[in-house]
């Protein structure tokens, strides 16, 4: 029965807790614009966890980004799975305003909304099946040549899965 009372709590108090509020890191440095920090080619690792906590996948992401003569940002990304599968996807980002983004996604249905504070990069997106949403906040770290991406999967608003992943840029070797 305690159990039982811990699980239902547990649920409860979820969903008490408020999304994270982007305004405490409009000083935050260094400032992140992902058209900076995606530009050329970047290298990620990370796993997706289930609810649970249990690591389900893993992954490494290999990226390369540059803007067109439009002015759009386009990121192609290799993501090669634990399990031997590899997919691709492509991001097409613009600015929208000072601090939002407007992006597309192979891997989302619709939209993607996006905004950066400080060193703080937000975005928000549904996947293919409608009630599924993903929401990410990427942060950029100091000497700004890493990011940590953290994210969460819902389904019907109720979290399934977890993102966590290690971004670095990786840098023109020197002759």
């Amino acid at each position: 029965m305690r159990a039982g009372f811990g699980v239902i709590a547990a649920l409860l108090l979820s969903g008490c807790v408020a999304p994270m509020a982007l305004g405490g890191f409009d000083n935050a440095g260094p400032a992140l614009r992902p058209e900076q920090f995606f530009a050329g080619k970047t290298h990620g690792w990370g796993v997706l966890q289930t609810r649970g906590g249990r690591p389900s996948r893993q992954f490494e992401v290999v990226g390369e980004g540059e803007t067109d003569a439009q002015g759009r940002f386009h990121l192609r990304q290799t993501v090669s799975w634990n399990d031997g599968s590899r997919t691709t996807r492509e991001w097409v980002m613009t600015r929208h305003g000072a601090d939002g983004y407007r992006a597309t996604l192979t891997d989302a249905r619709g939209p993607v909304t996006a905004d950066v504070r400080g060193n703080v990069f937000h975005l928000r997106y549904r996947l293919a099946d409608p009630a599924v949403v993903m929401e990410q906040y990427l942060y950029l770290q100091a000497g700004g040549e890493t990011v940590l991406n953290t994210g969460t999967v819902t389904a019907m608003g109720v979290p399934v899965a977890h993102l966590s992943e290690q971004i670095v840029r990786v840098l023109p070797q020197r002759p």
